[in-house]
């Protein structure tokens, strides 16, 4: 069972999931090991116009109505080639330049936003602290207002495509104000004096996918590089990151389905006391459960992705979406692995790289119990 689907839809999905089979997945291996930036897939993407499906046609994107849904179809589909790949590409064509489009002026959104869109530049976004985490309040990066602009001093960690990002929306705090009124987004050029990149933090999941250490010291900013202007808030951003969660339940949802189509080929061909193992009962039962679990997860995220598209509040259903999607799909991977027994534990197979991916969507853009109390909150409890 999957979600219904139109006929664009449809097509949208087999044409970028024929891309991935021919060009993602037959380089999935190596870009784990290498940890590569895939800069060459990236413009592919890009030149296919993939990198807009949430924009407007005037800056270089699709001009889709339903672009929630057609962004997770494109992030679901990339996950089951490459969850590190696809992280790059979610992070870059929702989260880095959503705010930019939203709140720029129009001369940013020319300089930043159409080459982002062609696949020319990378973006970035830049929340969390060594300090501040799940508790955003804790923020210690401040911007400064002065005469002719802003200085910014702090740092971010764990920044995903923090290393090759040409742009970043970086979120610091502010005089006057309390909670949402105290943090604003600014647009930061990789190349301000005072902006330099630390190390690159290595990571068992998501290889391929960058992570970075960023550091802020007297960087000086114009003023129409605050955006949304001076009286602007983080409410904005608050709701961008609400609808972000879909689509790392999206990224969940591809690798699982990976690691299960592996297993089940997989169960197909091993034999074991002279028969295939998927003809042994505890195989089947293992089988059908992650089947089961996968397509729970699948229906709510996209039930979800279409109530974005629709303008209605999704603060409980992306945070459920989340927790369904990342912990099922990890699940499955942990269930895959049992599947290929001794040889999952090898990197002959993919099956080890798909459980090491499945624990990023646990933590990455809010933990699942960050998760759980939100909708907890959205419920009344």
């Amino acid at each position: 069972m999957e979600y219904s689907f139109d006929e664009d839809q449809r097509a949208f999905r087999e044409h970028i999931r024929r891309w991935t089979e021919e060009r993602l997945t037959p380089r999935a291996q190596e870009l784990d090991e290498t940890s590569e930036f895939a800069r060459d897939l990236f413009k592919e993407l890009s030149d296919l116009g993939y990198l807009g499906v949430k924009y407007p046609e005037e800056y270089g994107g699709a001009g889709i109505a339903e672009r929630n849904i057609y962004h997770t179809i494109l992030c679901d589909e990339l996950a089951r080639g490459s969850m590190g790949f696809a992280a790059t590409v979610a992070m870059h064509s929702s989260a880095a330049s959503h705010m930019l489009f939203a709140e720029g002026t129009e001369e940013q959104k020319q300089k930043y936003l159409v080459p982002a869109l062609k696949g020319d530049m990378v973006c970035a976004f830049a929340i969390t602290e060594p300090q501040a985490g799940s508790d955003a309040a804790a923020l210690r990066t401040r911007a400064e207002r002065v005469d002719d602009g802003w200085v910014i001093n702090g740092s971010k960690i764990f920044t995903s495509n923090g290393i090759n990002a040409d742009f970043i929306t970086v979120v610091a705090k502010v005089e006057g104000g309390k909670g949402a009124k105290s943090m604003a987004l600014f647009l930061v050029d990789t190349k301000t004096p005072g902006f330099s990149v630390g190390r690159q933090i290595e990571k068992f999941t998501t290889h391929c996918s960058d992570t970075a250490e960023l550091f802020f010291e007297d960087m000086r900013l114009p003023l129409d590089c605050r955006l949304g202007g001076e009286d602007s808030d983080f409410k904005s951003a608050f709701r961008m990151l609400t609808v972000d969660r879909i689509i790392t339940a999206a990224i969940a949802l591809g690798n699982g389905w990976a690691a299960y189509e592996a297993a089940l080929k997989y169960a197909h061909e091993r034999e074991q006391f002279g028969q295939a193992i998927f003809d042994f009962q505890a195989v089947q039962f293992k089988l059908v459960d992650m089947l089961a679990t996968y397509e729970q997860a699948h229906l709510y995220t996209y039930h979800t992705a279409a109530m974005a598209d629709r303008g209605e509040d999704v603060t409980k259903e992306a945070a459920i979406a989340k927790i369904v999607a990342g912990d099922g799909c990890n699940e499955i991977c942990q269930k895959a692995l049992n599947i290929f027994g001794g040889y999952g534990l090898t990197m002959e197979y993919p099956v080890q790289r798909y459980l090491r991916d499945s624990y990023f969507p646990l933590i990455g853009g809010g933990t699942s119990d960050i998760m759980r109390l939100i909708a907890a909150r959205k419920l009344g409890i």
